[in-house]
């Protein structure tokens, strides 16, 4: 008895030898992923900048140049969303983004952004117009590359992690590994502003105009549709417009013809043109402007009497917004000068408006 287990003590005790020797093979195999950071004496152009392809769990590899001549202030980049079921929706197709000392880092057309959806990310340096671009496996093949290594073993390359979602590329520079600030964060919305007063107010309220922050200042890729409309539906034409790129409270844009606020109750029901006095930005895009603590701000003037009261402001954290959203915020004047705002999330509304408004 004694015997056999020594027999079987020493056959099992191979076999767990083996494994421990295997797994020791295994790790010594294993080398972590090295960032190399250059010294301050090592040129700048030797390392070009690169996005993460991929999560903060996975390590995406950019492939780069090696020529001196070169530098690091364009990059050509890929990218999807992925949205809950799963879709991918190309968003970056080979796009130029140029490093600018004034504007940092800029490319056209103006995206906005889906915080709710992932984005994946691949770049690469310097930008190549011919460049194929696989979004099942998420890689890219680069051809004619006259400044370029050979794609070989000996190729020099780059392991920068990034989160997906944000959108915050890495470069490398002498001082270690620097994030690339993209302006990332715009969002894009529906946005509808209605100002309602209690029936039990007898004064003549008048909207006479509304202003936002953290809006781009409207151009020719992109541009919000607004209106104005009047209690009985009745559309005017809003000749100063509402979109102002503006910090401060005092720069409004006024509306040439005052609009007479609705009361709540005497709206038909089932008419949203006639429910109150609305301001429709049928599509609006916002910007955080780099920032995470900056806020939607609406500026309201408005007028009692005729006389101009002090404009109300109501703001909310740009986080609370998403895009792909209808945002219908009511604008109740309570009492006098007191207003109590009040928002719905209510379905999204198809509306005709230009391609470059979505900029998906």
């Amino acid at each position: 008895m004694k015997r056999n287990s020594v027999h079987i003590f020493a056959k099992h005790g191979k076999c767990l030898l083996c494994c421990v020797l295997l797994c020791f093979l295994a790790q010594s195999c294993y080398e972590d992923p090295v960032v190399k950071v250059p010294s301050v004496d090592e040129p700048e152009a030797l390392y070009p900048i690169s996005l993460s392809a991929s999560s903060s769990q996975m390590l995406s590899r950019a492939i780069v140049s090696n020529d001196e001549e070169l530098q690091a202030t364009h990059l050509g980049v890929f990218a999807y969303k992925k949205l809950a079921d799963g879709t991918k929706v190309p968003v970056f197709e080979n796009t130029e983004l140029e490093w600018d000392n004034t504007l940092g880092w800029t490319y056209s057309p103006m995206r906005y952004w889906d915080r709710t959806a992932s984005y994946y990310f691949v770049s690469y340096s310097p930008h190549n117009a011919n460049v194929d671009y696989n979004i099942d496996e998420h890689c890219l093949q680069i051809k004619d590359i006259p400044y370029w290594q050979s794609i070989d073993a000996n190729v020099v390359d780059y392991v920068v992690a990034n989160d997906y979602g944000q959108a915050n590329g890495h470069y490398i520079d002498a001082f270690g590994v620097k994030p690339v600030a993209l302006d990332f964060e715009h969002i894009l919305s529906q946005l509808e502003v209605r100002v309602v007063k209690n029936a039990f107010l007898m004064s003549n309220y008048t909207l006479s105009g509304v202003s936002y922050t953290n809006i781009p200042t409207p151009g020719t890729e992109y541009k919000a549709q607004f209106d104005f409309y009047s209690p009985n539906g009745e559309n005017f034409d809003e000749t100063g417009a509402p979109m102002v790129n503006t910090s401060t409270m005092g720069n409004l844009a006024f509306s040439d013809t005052p609009i007479q606020m609705a009361a709540p109750q005497d709206a038909p029901i089932g008419n949203e043109a006639t429910e109150a006095t609305s301001l429709k930005h049928l599509v609006v895009p916002f910007s955080s402007n780099r920032g995470h603590n900056e806020k939607l701000q609406i500026t309201l003037a408005y007028a009692i009497n005729g006389s101009e009261q002090t404009p109300k402001v109501v703001e909310t954290p740009l986080q609370n917004l998403e895009a792909n959203q209808r945002y219908v915020l009511t604008l109740s004047f309570e009492s006098g000068t007191e207003i109590k705002p009040s928002l719905k999330i209510e379905p999204w509304k198809d509306v005709t408006v230009d391609e470059p408004k979505y900029n998906w």
